[in-house]
């Protein structure tokens, strides 16, 4: 039931609040946004729909500026008489502290459908991630939206912006418009003051937190972040799929802010007591983030100077300030998976600005005009990013780029040469860098230094003279060598490098104490600038645009049939359909009477993405359906049945790259015909991880005598199949699977986890997910194509094939037919008599 949730996570004999009941208002819908004190004040949104009030909570409150694009988090179902509700929660229930009506009033859908009432329309429009409404409010009117995050880790991010139209305005802040007798104000203002008290003569913060954490100096952390890295582009560029943001020259910092405060470099050194006014800054953010940035000084001229920065211990009151740029974790939730652009957006609204912390923006497509005026500021360079690109931690993926205004490297010195006339100290240093685990001679640099720099770089050199040199084959120096341990490191400038690593016309810049000397690595760097991967070789012949195509009898509109869906691939929406039609004899038996969960990428992979199960009105009347009670929606959804060539080719055409169906059919839609495991890796486990689990699975299989069959998912887990024959209700199989999963996580304990909630599982274990045999849980169907990069397939594999050197992404769009026209369908048996589950749990409490 939908108010199921509600109702339990309240006591209604303490709360005044209305218990939860589905009505239906009268006329148009209503909505109302309440603000509510709880552990922090936010403002519930809630929307009027299917009989309850659709619900999210947003931490800053609505706006009437376009520009303000709001974050808000949907939560439970409440029942239509909460949008009268004000008052005080009791301490100890759900939600305590005070409410209070900030606006109400009437809503429609912007756009109206012929025959479909406004609450229909709403209710599609909130199953594909997108609505779009018009509010007449007291305080809110006019157009807005209302879009869903996709691919969030967890929780269900939405944004909520405002349309420009003659409501909107430049600048809205919901706090400058509560009434003044506001009793939530009042209750805020009560606690602050019972707060001041308690703490006595603790200073008083706009935050949770009350104190900075136990600081021990720049410790090396345990458990740290590595930020994601940025390869190099030799020119500036302009690109619409771009954003570009200036490179600041500073240190890379990640700011953990989920408990204590922490503080630290890319290597994980605590910056945390070196920069004081950072760390004290944090204090005053509102959100449990993770923060990546670039901490930066200015020089009297507010100019970035690194120099300075290097020299915050002989000057603590130095302009220090904490440009923030991405945003890795809010609230409970990761955000790595989110695109660059939605990341931003969300950090943009997240972050409280201070003197010391300041938001890092971005400007779209024009790299070059940008880099002009980069140059003329005399700044270091800029910095590429994809728009849609994901965060990967650690990486130089091609995804992020540094472009410079002069050539600079960061270089090892691993000696010297001695002082000539009234030089002194030493004369000139020799630079090394790494290519894989080799040191090379990468030439001297005798230009750049003061005196100042002469003596201060010697004393830090003398600490690691060594007698012998570091070269499994010693260089030819300009001079006779000291030879050190290759620890320091220091960034030159130069005009270019030799195809023998040679630096030419290097000049010293600085030391560099931030970074790592094993990443100072040329095999690495190369690996950076791998370029673009050519597209898949593909057999297709060139298609038009839109055509009529038949298949069997029937015809189907094909569009743009050019349209790019895997952009890295070259892959188009053409070859996706003529994919799925060669390989129909194999794949149709798999997708037959089963409910299909279409989940669609109308541009491609690279492009927003929605689920959507209910069929539209406008689907051609000869595609079968099947109508499904939903108890979760407490309402019929109508499914998609794929049983033929024409369907399949009409549903690749809406954009779903992959077909995701139940494990029932629809004459016994609460029977499984098969069991599901679905080996599911963390980002920190490898493949040959998960082919051990898999092993694993297949030695608890045959102790309980029960025949399985393993298929890749085309991304980076396993899914294994065990033939049920409809025999068995969805629990009987769910908890089979229980049973099975229990046994190889305590067989494997150190690779492998059954915790189901994303925040406390272990994030280097693979999740045995037995959670797939549930009514209404769908997989991606055996030869299906999967968007990712690559355009790889989920295909099925012998148990003799599962062993270290098979890869997920082995099998794609240009290979698959191939492999299954030699292997004929070696999945089928999965259709056929289920096994005797009684049997099967006697063999395994025997072990």
């Amino acid at each position: 039931m939908p108010l199921e949730e509600y109702n339990k996570k309240r006591d209604f004999k303490q709360t005044a609040e209305p218990e939860g009941k589905a009505a239906v208002g009268k006329g148009k819908l209503k909505f109302v946004i309440q603000r509510h004190a709880a552990s922090r004040l936010h403002y519930d949104f809630r929307l009027e729909m299917d009989g309850v009030l659709k619900s999210w909570a947003i931490p800053k409150g609505p706006s009437l500026n376009p520009e303000d694009k709001r974050l808000a988090m949907m939560v439970e179902d409440h029942p239509f008489a909460y949008r009268t509700f004000e008052g005080s929660i009791p301490d100890g229930n759900y939600g305590a502290g005070e409410v209070e009506i900030w606006d109400e009033g009437t809503y429609e859908p912007l756009e109206k459908v012929k025959g479909k009432t406004d609450d229909l329309i709403m209710q599609h429009e909130l199953h594909t991630g997108s609505m779009k409404f018009v509010l007449s409010g007291k305080k809110l009117k006019g157009e807005f939206a209302l879009v869903k995050i996709k691919n969030a880790e967890s929780g269900d991010p939405w944004l909520l912006i405002k349309h420009r139209d003659q409501f909107s305005v430049d600048h809205y802040d919901a706090e400058e418009n509560t009434d003044p007798d506001s009793k939530v104000s009042a209750y805020l203002q009560s606690k602050k003051k019972s707060s001041k008290v308690s703490k006595s003569s603790a200073p008083e913060m706009k935050s949770y937190r009350n104190h900075a954490p136990a600081l021990s100096g720049e410790r090396k952390l345990t458990k740290f972040i590595t930020p994601m890295l940025a390869g190099t582009s030799a020119k500036p560029f302009s690109s619409p799929e771009w954003a570009f943001e200036i490179k600041w020259d500073g240190y890379r910092a990640i700011a953990d802010l989920r408990k204590d405060i922490q503080l630290y470099s890319r290597n994980g050194l605590s910056y945390a007591e070196k920069f004081k006014k950072i760390s004290n800054s944090l204090k005053f953010q509102e959100h449990e983030m993770i923060l990546d940035g670039e901490l930066v000084a200015y020089d009297n001229e507010g100019k970035p100077n690194f120099q300075w920065l290097q020299r915050i211990g002989e000057n603590p009151n130095l302009n220090i300030i904490y440009q923030v740029f991405d945003l890795l974790w809010l609230n409970g939730h990761s955000t790595e998976n989110l695109s660059l652009l939605q990341r931003k957006e969300l950090l943009k609204d997240a972050l409280v600005e201070t003197e010391h912390i300041k938001y890092h923006d971005h400007i779209l497509e024009k790299g070059e005009a940008f880099f002009m005026q980069i140059e003329k500021l005399g700044l270091e360079g800029m910095i590429a990013k994809k728009t849609d690109s994901t965060y990967s931690r650690g990486t130089r993926n091609g995804d992020w780029l540094k472009i410079k205004r002069q050539q600079t490297e960061e270089v090892l010195i691993c000696g010297f040469t001695a002082p000539k006339g009234s030089r002194k100290k030493f004369g000139s240093l020799i630079l090394v860098r790494y290519h894989g685990n080799e040191l090379i001679f990468c030439g001297h640099t005798g230009t750049g230094f003061s005196d100042k720099m002469l003596v201060e770089l010697y004393d830090k050199m003398k600490p690691l003279i060594v007698a012998e040199s570091p070269f499994k084959k010693i260089p030819k120096t300009n001079d006779k060598a000291t030879w050190l341990k290759p620890e320091l490191i220091a960034e030159i400038k130069f005009t270019e490098i030799t195809s023998d690593h040679i630096f030419r016309h290097p000049v010293f810049l600085r030391l560099r104490e931030d970074l790592n000397p094993k990443d100072l690595n040329f095999k690495k760097d190369e690996k950076t600038n791998i370029p673009e991967p050519k597209p898949l070789k593909k057999t297709t012949m060139k298609r038009d645009t839109d055509q009529l195509q038949k298949f069997g009898k029937q015809e189907v509109k094909l569009t743009n049939q050019s349209k790019i869906y895997f952009p890295k691939d070259g892959v188009t929406k053409g070859d996706v359909i003529a994919y799925y039609q060669s390989i129909s004899k194999y794949i149709l038996p798999h997708l037959k009477d089963r409910p299909q969960s279409m989940n669609r990428f109308p541009n491609g992979i690279e492009g927003m993405s929605f689920y959507q199960k209910d069929a539209s009105d406008e689907i051609p009347d000869w595609i079968e359906t099947q109508k499904v009670f939903s108890e979760s929606t407490d309402k019929y959804i109508n499914y998609i049945l794929c049983n033929d060539k024409a369907t399949m080719a009409y549903l690749n055409n809406l954009g779903c790259i992959e077909l995701n169906v139940w494990t029932s059919r629809k004459d016994t839609t609460d029977k499984p015909d098969y069991l599901v495991l679905d080996l599911d890796p963390s980002d920190n486990n490898t493949f040959e991880d998960v082919i051990l689990t898999a092993q694993t699975v297949k030695k608890v299989m045959d102790k309980a005598k029960v025949k399985g069959y393993c298929k890749t998912s085309g991304s980076s887990g396993i899914h294994i199949y065990i033939p049920a024959g409809a025999k068995y209700s969805f629990e009987q199989v769910k908890d089979f699977a229980h049973v099975m999963m229990q046994m190889v996580q305590k067989e494997i304990p150190d690779i492998t986890t059954l915790e189901r909630n994303l925040q406390k599982r272990d994030k280097g274990k693979i999740y045995l997910d037995y959670l797939q045999n549930r009514r209404g849980q769908t997989l991606a169907s055996v030869y299906s194509l999967r968007p990712k990069n690559g355009a790889p397939v989920s295909m099925p594999i012998e148990w003799d094939e599962l062993k270290t050197g098979l890869k997920p992404t082995d099998f794609n769009i240009e290979n698959a037919l191939q492999r299954i026209e030699q292997k004929g369908d070696i999945f089928k048996p999965v259709l056929g008599k289920g096994f005797d589950m009684l049997k099967a749990l006697e063999l395994l409490e025997k072990e």
